[in-house]
């Protein structure tokens, strides 16, 4: 059961850091929100499987520069008790337009 429960872990944490890519280029998009980005990451992780990450949280973070996204949440349990933690983030820099 251990090995289940350990590669349940690694397909949620793939899942995680695939989530946090889109959410990425969905939020760093010239003119793009937050919540563009955050709906991108929730998106994909429905379009692939609901109840792979439990208790998900999809966070995005903006500097004048760079969109941070983080997904976190957990793992499916086959172990009673033993909960596994999924956190991954992805960093982009921000489109922008510059006139010459």
């Amino acid at each position: 059961l251990v090995s289940v429960h350990v590669g349940l872990w690694f397909h949620a944490r793939s899942l995680a850091d695939a989530a946090a890519q889109e959410g990425a280029r969905g939020a760093r998009v010239l003119g793009a929100t937050d919540a563009d980005g955050e709906a991108r990451a929730n998106q994909m992780l429905d379009d692939l499987g609901a109840t792979v990450i439990t208790d998900r949280t999809v966070t995005v973070v903006r500097t004048a520069t760079t969109v941070t996204v983080v997904v976190t949440g957990h793992a499916p349990a086959v172990i009673p008790g033993l909960v596994l933690d999924v956190r991954s983030s992805a960093t982009s820099p921000i489109e922008e337009f510059r006139s010459t």
